[in-house]
């Protein structure tokens, strides 16, 4: 076996909390062995001259349904494929492969397509599938299709749950019922349990907090707000995400889902808790005017986003996470910040190991930006 040794030698590294100039990653067969200053590159280390520019860890996004025309949904190995391929073009190395809401049946074959070509070699890195549903609110359900959700309590959870080794997250209303149950279900087969398209109170998902769950999907979409019950107020799910000490959070950042106003509210709440996620669909990537379907629903690319034929929500977003990095630069984030909340807190949020920094032992996972944010490269395993 060939042993590969290689420095990499010219951008700026973001290395957690740290911008390195004048440094170097040496890569050895595929993994990060050190960063250390260019003149201690050893001799036996062959150069690789990539120029000026922003060096981080491939990109994680942990709730992202297709792209490329193609989707999740699907159940088709050569659908997932496109998608995967999609998505590694634009810096994503590590992900996991989203399904919406559909009968359950259909989701039993989509997570076999997915646990088929999880480890095919030139693809992103799975470790599991993220099951946006189905069990949700019907009020805050959003684009998923009302048809299909279910109630967690009404057994249909076991067929999914005969498939665990290939789920690594599974969202939920913390308000259904049998929702505290399906929490510590799932956390003791190691899957994370996070809350979304709910409309409970704050109380409901303090219940489930205390029975495991650890995440939010999409802060602002799909979340309860504060009612009023004669003089007294009561919060929603909005604000208890928002005033959380442990949750992790994520947050569509393509300008579309949330104005800057809300985007910045979430990250002074949310500090190293925050992760940018796509939440993207197949119509990521199609032009304006693109129909793209998500099980037995089709939607339109409209304005740079997804949404319901009838245009009464969005229906995804069609940017990708390396795309939405200039964006939410602008809102005044730091760059390490900025980079943390694409790469090591989603790996964090959705338990991935050895992705997600620029560290010693990590995959020798990277992507590679110029000044203004814009991706110039990707490398998987060491490989540009």
């Amino acid at each position: 076996m060939i042993k590969v040794r290689e420095a990499l030698v010219g951008p700026d590294i973001v290395a957690d909390s740290e911008v390195l100039q004048d440094h170097s990653v040496l890569v050895r067969d595929g993994r990060i062995e050190a960063i250390v200053p260019l003149r201690q590159v050893p001799t036996d280390y062959s150069k690789r001259e990539l120029g000026q520019g922003i060096l981080t860890a491939g990109l994680v996004d942990i709730h992202t349904h297709g792209a490329g025309g193609r989707g999740f949904n699907e159940g088709d190995a050569g659908g997932h494929r496109q998608a995967l391929e999609a998505y590694l073009a634009a810096g994503v190395t590590s992900l996991l492969p989203t399904m919406s809401a559909a009968p359950i049946e259909d989701l039993v074959a989509s997570l076999e397509v997915v646990d088929s070509i999880r480890s095919s070699a030139g693809l992103p890195r799975i470790e599991g599938a993220h099951l946006e549903g189905p069990y949700f609110s019907d009020a805050q359900r959003g684009a998923q299709d009302p048809r299909t959700l279910r109630m967690p309590d009404d057994g249909s959870v076991e067929q999914l749950l005969d498939h665990a080794r290939v789920i690594r997250m599974m969202s939920l209303a913390p308000e259904l019922p049998g929702a505290v149950r399906l929490t510590e279900r799932l956390v003791s087969l190691d899957i994370v349990a996070a809350a979304g398209h709910t409309d409970g109170r704050d109380e409901d998902l303090f219940a489930c907090q205390r029975a495991g769950l650890s995440h939010v999907i999409h802060v602002f979409s799909g979340q309860s707000t504060t009612v009023r019950e004669g003089p007294w107020r009561r919060p929603g799910m909005l604000e208890a995400t928002l005033a959380s000490d442990l949750l992790t959070v994520e947050m569509i950042g393509d300008g579309k889902h949330l104005p800057p106003t809300l985007m910045k509210l979430a990250m002074r709440c949310l500090p190293d808790r925050l992760c940018l996620v796509s939440d993207s669909t197949p119509g990521a990537g199609l032009p304006d005017g693109s129909r793209y379907g998500m099980g037995d629903n089709e939607y339109l690319v409209e304005d740079g986003v997804g949404v319901t034929t009838d245009r009464t929500a969005f229906a995804g977003s069609t940017t990708l996470i390396s795309q939405m990095l200039p964006i939410v630069s602008q809102l005044g984030v730091g760059l390490t910040d900025l980079i943390a909340m694409a790469t090591s807190i989603p790996a964090h949020a959705a338990r991935l190991s050895e992705v997600g920094r620029i560290a010693p032992g990590y995959h020798a996972d990277f992507a590679l930006f110029d000044e203004a944010l814009s991706l110039r490269s990707v490398a998987l395993a060491g490989r540009w």
